[in-house]
C-alpha cells in the first residue's frame, strides 16, 4: 500500500496449501516516471518474509527466488484523453504480466539488493533502504464484473459478448458501463497475430463543439479518452490487462486485425477500490434525495483507494482542502476508520522543517500551500469528534504543534497571517481570479486576506480543543490565547460596520459567502453582529458564492442556524447533476453552455459532502464528547414530514425514525449500547439510553 520510502507498507497472508509441490510467483513492476504521481519510489524491489518452518526456503535473501524479466508490457505513451498525474498507457504484446511465463533459462538467481543487520545496531546508524511498517489497510477490492450495454459494434444492445473480427478488418465497440467505474480492463483473445486493439476510457463523451454533452447521450458524439494498447500475436487464450487501473464511464474498442481473424472471447472488467459500503441510510419524503445519495457515495467511492484523491481519472492526488471533507463524508457513512487515519497520517510524512504540509502528497511534484495546511488540523478535531482512537491521535499531535508554529511564523505585526508561501487555494470561485482560485488579497505580495485568517483561526481553535482532550490543558489554554487574538485583528481588519459583513480585503471592496461562513462557525461574532453577518450571508446580492467544495462550510453554516430549507435548495446543484445523467459529482459547479454541465473532472469526491450534512444536519446525529463518548441528536428536518435514518459510530449505529409536523416530532431513536446520549428539540433536551427510546415532543 502506497506510502513513502521512509515508511514503507507491507501486506501480511495466510496461504493455505495442500499436500504436494507448489510454485510461488510474484509479478513485480515499477513504471519509474510512468507512474501515478502519487506512486513514489527508492528503487525495484520484492521482499517476502515467511514465518515458522517456511523461513529458510521462502523468505528473500536466503532462499533460491529466481528472477526472469517480463517484456510484454511497456509504459509508451500514447493518448492520455487530456488526463495528467495518472500514469502513462501502456503498450501490451503478445499477452499481459499476469499471463506472460519466460522460459526456464530465462531466470537467473535473485539479486539481494538490502541485506539484514545480523548484529544490533548500536550506535544508531540508519542503513540505506526501506523503513517497513504493517500496513493498516485491508487490500483493494477485485470484483470480475460485465456492466453496462453496448451502444455501437458488435452485440449492441446488450453486455459485451464473444464475437470474432475477419482478417483485414476492423470493428469498434462503445461501451457504456452505465456507472462510474475503476477497474482493471480484462480481455481475452484467440489468434490475431498482428492485429492491434487500442482501449480507451472516458468520463463522457463530446459534441461537436469539444463539450461534454448529456452523459447519457451516445448517437452521434465524439470519442476522447486515456488508450491503452494490446497488440495479439496469434496466440490462443491470451489475456490483456494494465499494471494500473483505468478509469471513466464509457470505453472505446478499436480492433484493427492483419491477416488472421481475432477471436474475441471477452471483455470486462476487474474492479478495484477501497472497500468502502455504505452502512448508513437516509430516506424523506424528498424522492429526489436519494439519487442525489447515490452519486454522492459513488463518487466517494472512486476517489477511496490506497489513499484518496482528488479525482481518479485526471490526478489521483491526495490534497488536505478535498481530503477534510471526504473525511467526514466517509465517517458519516462508514465505521471504518483506516484509510481516515492513514490520509491524516500521510500529510504528517509530508510536512517540511517549516511545518507546511504538502498540498498533495505522496506525490513526486509536491505542491505548497499555506491554506490547505490550515486545513489539516481540522482533520484532529474532526477525528476527535467523530472517531475513537486517542492513543493514535496523541502519536500525531507533535507534528500538529509544529504545523501550528510554522504558521504563525508568517503572521505580521498586526498578528495577521502575510505574504503566505505557496499557492493559497480557497474555492473555485468564477469572481475571483478563476486560474487560482485564490481569495483576493490572498496571494504572495497581494496584502492581507480574510479568508486565509479565518482558516488559520479554525486551526488555532481546532489545536486547542486537541490539546485539551487529550490533557494538555496548559498547551490548549495558550493556543486559544493566540487564537483569541487573531480573532480581535480579523474583526478590526475586516469587519465592516456599513455593510454588516467580514469583507474579503482590508479595503473592503469584496465580500463572499466564505467569509461570512468561515466567521459565523468560527464564532467570533456578537450578537449583533452575528445577526447582521447572517442576514448579508442570506441576502446581500454581490457576496462571491461557494462553489461544490466549499459549500460544506456554507451548510454547516445553515445548520448552525437551523435552517435545513436552505440546504435543501443549494442541493439544486447537485439535483441539476442527476438530470444530466452524471454518476458522479463534478469538480466545478458548470461552466458549460446551453445548459450542458461542462467541468474538468466528472468525480471529484468533494462534491459527495451532502451525504455527510443529511446525517449530521437533517438527521442532526453529533458527537457530543470527545472520540464520540457521547451524542447529540438535534433533527433539523425543514420542510421534511419524516426521517429513517442509520448513521455509523464508533460504538454501532444510531437509527432514527422520526415524523414531524406542526413543529412536534414523533418516533423512534435507537442508540447502541455504551453511547450515552441527548435529544434535543426547540430548545428541550431529553437524556436517552441504550436501546430503542420513544420520541414525543
Amino acid at each position: 500500500h502506497r506510502g513513502t520510502p521512509d515508511r514503507w507498507l507491507y501486506q501480511s497472508y495466510d496461504i493455505r496449501l495442500t499436500p504436494g509441490f507448489h510454485t510461488l510467483e510474484a509479478v513485480v513492476w515499477q513504471l519509474g516516471d510512468a507512474a501515478p504521481l502519487a506512486q513514489l519510489t527508492m528503487r525495484g524491489g520484492f521482499i517476502l518474509h515467511a514465518e515458522g518452518a517456511y523461513n529458510d526456503v521462502l523468505t528473500t535473501g536466503k532462499a533460491a527466488w529466481e528472477v526472469a524479466r517480463l517484456g510484454g508490457t511497456r509504459a509508451e505513451g500514447g493518448d492520455r484523453g487530456g488526463s495528467f498525474g495518472v500514469g502513462l498507457p501502456v503498450t501490451v504484446r503478445g499477452t499481459s504480466f499476469l499471463r506472460e511465463a519466460p522460459p526456464d533459462d530465462a531466470y537467473a538467481a535473485a539479486e539481494v539488493v538490502v541485506k539484514p543487520l545480523w548484529e544490533p545496531n548500536r550506535w544508531g546508524i540508519r542503513t540505506r533502504g526501506w523503513l517497513l511498517f504493517p500496513t493498516t489497510l485491508p487490500d483493494q477490492t477485485h470484483t470480475p464484473c460485465v456492466p453496462g450495454v453496448v451502444r455501437e459494434g458488435p452485440g449492441a444492445g446488450a453486455a459485451p459478448a464473444p464475437f470474432t473480427v475477419p482478417p483485414r478488418s476492423k470493428a469498434v465497440v462503445l461501451w457504456d458501463l452505465g456507472d462510474y467505474y475503476c477497474a482493471y480492463p480484462e480481455l481475452g483473445v484467440s489468434g490475431g497475430a498482428g492485429a492491434v486493439v487500442r482501449w480507451g476510457w472516458a468520463e463522457s463523451l463530446r459534441g461537436d463543439d469539444g463539450l461534454k454533452v448529456h452523459r447519457d447521450e451516445w448517437r452521434g458524439r465524439s470519442f476522447f479518452g486515456f488508450t491503452d494498447e494490446f497488440r495479439p500475436d496469434g496466440r490462443a487464450g491470451a489475456h490483456f490487462t494494465t499494471p494500473w487501473w483505468r478509469c471513466g464511464r464509457w470505453c472505446r474498442i478499436e480492433i484493427e486485425t492483419a491477416d488472421d481473424p481475432l477471436a474475441v472471447a471477452r471483455i470486462s472488467l476487474d474492479e478495484s477500490r477501497y472497500p468502502m459500503e455504505a452502512e448508513a441510510s437516509f430516506a424523506c419524503d424528498d424522492a429526489s434525495l436519494g439519487a442525489v445519495q447515490r452519486i454522492c457515495l459513488r463518487g466517494m467511492q472512486m476517489c477511496a483507494h490506497e489513499m484518496f484523491f482528488d479525482c481518479p481519472y485526471y490526478e489521483q492526488q491526495m490534497y488536505p482542502g478535498d481530503t477534510r471533507v471526504q473525511l467526514l463524508t466517509v465517517g458519516a457513512i462508514h465505521a471504518d476508520d483506516r484509510l481516515i487515519r492513514h490520509a491524516i497520517q500521510l500529510f504528517d510524512l509530508s510536512r517540511r522543517d517549516n511545518g507546511m504540509v504538502g498540498m498533495n502528497f505522496p506525490t513526486r511534484g509536491t505542491q505548497e500551500s499555506a491554506t490547505y495546511t490550515a486545513i489539516w488540523p481540522l482533520m484532529f478535531r474532526d477525528y476527535l469528534r467523530w472517531h475513537a482512537d486517542a492513543g493514535w491521535l496523541r502519536a500525531r499531535a507533535p507534528g500538529l504543534h509544529h504545523t501550528l508554529h510554522g504558521l504563525a511564523f508568517h503572521e505580521n505585526a498586526d498578528g495577521l497571517l502575510e505574504n503566505l508561501p505557496g499557492w493559497s487555494f480557497m474555492d473555485w470561485v468564477p469572481e475571483w481570479d478563476s486560474s487560482r482560485g485564490v481569495a483576493p488579497s490572498g496571494g504572495p505580495g497581494e496584502g492581507v486576506s480574510a479568508l486565509n485568517n479565518l482558516l488559520y483561526l479554525h486551526a488555532l481553535q481546532s489545536v486547542a480543543d486537541v490539546d485539551e482532550a487529550l490533557g494538555e490543558p496548559r498547551f490548549a489554554a495558550a493556543w486559544r490565547d493566540r487564537a483569541d487574538r487573531v480573532a480581535r485583528a480579523i474583526l478590526d481588519a475586516f469587519w465592516c460596520e456599513e455593510r454588516g459583513m467580514v469583507a474579503d480585503d482590508a479595503s473592503k471592496t469584496a465580500f463572499s459567502e466564505h467569509a461570512q461562513c468561515l466567521a459565523l462557525l468560527a464564532g467570533i461574532l456578537d450578537g449583533d453582529r452575528r445577526e447582521r453577518a447572517w442576514k448579508g450571508l442570506l441576502e446581500a446580492p454581490d457576496l462571491a458564492r461557494t462553489t461544490v467544495y466549499f459549500s460544506h462550510y456554507l451548510f454547516e453554516t445553515y445548520f448552525l442556524f437551523g435552517r435545513a430549507d436552505l440546504f435543501l435548495k443549494r442541493l439544486d446543484l447537485w439535483r441539476r447533476y442527476v438530470a444530466m445523467g452524471l454518476r458522479t459529482p463534478l469538480e466545478a459547479p458548470d461552466g458549460g453552455k446551453n445548459g450542458q454541465c461542462e467541468a474538468r473532472s466528472d468525480c471529484h469526491a468533494w462534491g459527495s459532502h451532502p451525504l455527510y450534512h443529511l446525517h449530521a444536519g437533517v438527521a442532526g446525529v453529533r458527537p457530543a464528547a470527545p472520540f464520540f463518548g457521547a451524542v447529540r441528536i438535534a433533527p433539523c428536518p425543514g420542510p421534511l414530514s419524516f426521517i429513517r435514518s442509520t448513521t455509523p459510530t464508533p460504538h454501532g449505529p444510531v437509527a432514527l425514525d422520526l415524523a414531524f409536523e406542526q413543529g412536534r416530532v414523533r418516533g423512534t431513536v435507537t442508540l447502541p449500547d455504551g453511547l450515552p446520549g441527548t435529544f434535543s428539540w426547540q430548545g428541550r433536551d431529553i437524556a436517552l439510553q441504550a436501546g430503542a427510546n420513544d420520541i414525543a415532543m
